[in-house]
């Protein structure tokens, strides 16, 4: 069996290019150039190995998105939390991390961003995640770059340079109900919706629906919050007094 790589660095030849591999570690390449030039561009496996250096903390893992039924590798905290954004805001129909090799024309620049992801919309999106207290100059050229090139090929691109504890927590507390298992049926969703509607808190909600088995209903609530079923701002701390407005 052969051992897996990465992508290895090569010049850039004078243009912009993408190299990606597929589902079987083959290597591809395309200009970036134009959109047509990149419709055939579907990254399937990383394009380089996981980061290792010395005092490295153990926040290396798998998120489990709910919208592709897929594992999807995460190399910080910070990425973690950008991929339960995504996964909450996005209808994804594709997902990878370090999903391919971008060499710039300039200087023969190289990047491996965090994340690319298809939507049912039919968007590219490319995405970066990095602190913005520790983007060094290069680093900010890089993402510079590659916004721009993403313009050109019709792609969207998103960097994530902070994530306020209050918007993680808020995700943190959806995703554990974002899983299918909680998903209500049909009858319990209307109920549910309907509800929503005539209240105007979580509270309010939480206390029309009450039975006599405690919070029965609470795990589909939070689970139509995760589909962004019912919406509230995920910028403020949650609470019984949280505003609700159902889609």
């Amino acid at each position: 069996m052969a051992k897996i790589t990465g992508i290895k660095k090569t010049p850039g030849f004078g243009v912009d290019r993408i190299e990606w591999k597929d589902a079987k570690h083959r290597v591809h390449a395309a200009r970036a150039t134009d959109p047509a030039s990149v419709e055939k561009v579907e990254p399937a496996q990383p394009a380089r190995l996981p980061m290792k250096w010395d005092t490295q903390r153990s926040s290396q893992g798998y998120y489990w998105c709910a919208c592709t039924e897929t594992m999807v590798r995460y190399e910080s905290m910070s990425e973690f939390t950008a991929l339960m954004l995504l996964d909450h805001v996005f209808d994804i129909v594709d997902i990878v991390s370090q999903p391919m090799m971008l060499t710039f024309q300039r200087d023969d620049l190289h990047h491996v961003p965090d994340v690319f992801f298809r939507t049912a919309q039919g968007e590219n999106i490319l995405v970066d995640v990095h602190d913005s207290e520790r983007t060094t100059e290069a680093e900010a050229l890089k993402f510079e770059l590659t916004a721009q090139m993403c313009e050109r090929i019709g792609w969207r691109f998103e960097l994530f340079d902070t994530f306020p504890d209050v918007t993680r927590w808020n995700l943190e507390m959806m995703g554990r109900y974002h899983h299918p298992r909680f998903e209500p049926d049909d009858e319990d969703r209307d109920l549910i919706l309907h509800v929503a509607h005539e209240v105007g808190t979580f509270g309010a909600l939480r206390d029309a629906l009450r039975t006599d088995r405690p919070g029965e209903h609470l795990p589909a609530v939070f689970h139509l919050m995760w589909q962004r079923a019912i919406r509230f701002d995920l910028t403020k701390p949650f609470s019984d007094n949280t505003p609700i407005h159902p889609a």
